[in-house]
């Protein structure tokens, strides 16, 4: 499954892509199209996973998730 993890700003999507590369996972930094107010500057990242895992550990370093969606 692919996991669509909001987190609003650039900032947090490059520490949450930095984070979840040193846990074996390969993240991609999205500009989310027309984003909401709720979304901030509209950032996501990407990731495949079989679990929820990801979010965790973004929860884990204190990235600020914003929604996640899965594809």
């Amino acid at each position: 499954m692919i996991l669509y993890i909001k987190v609003g700003s650039i900032t947090n999507a490059q520490r949450g892509q930095r984070l979840l590369r040193s846990e074996g996972y390969k993240a991609q930094i999205k500009k989310i199209e027309n984003p909401v107010k709720s979304d901030g500057c509209g950032y996501a990242l990407e990731v495949t996973a079989d679990s929820e895992e990801p979010v965790k550990i973004l929860e884990r370093g204190k990235i600020k998730i914003r929604g996640v969606d899965t594809r």
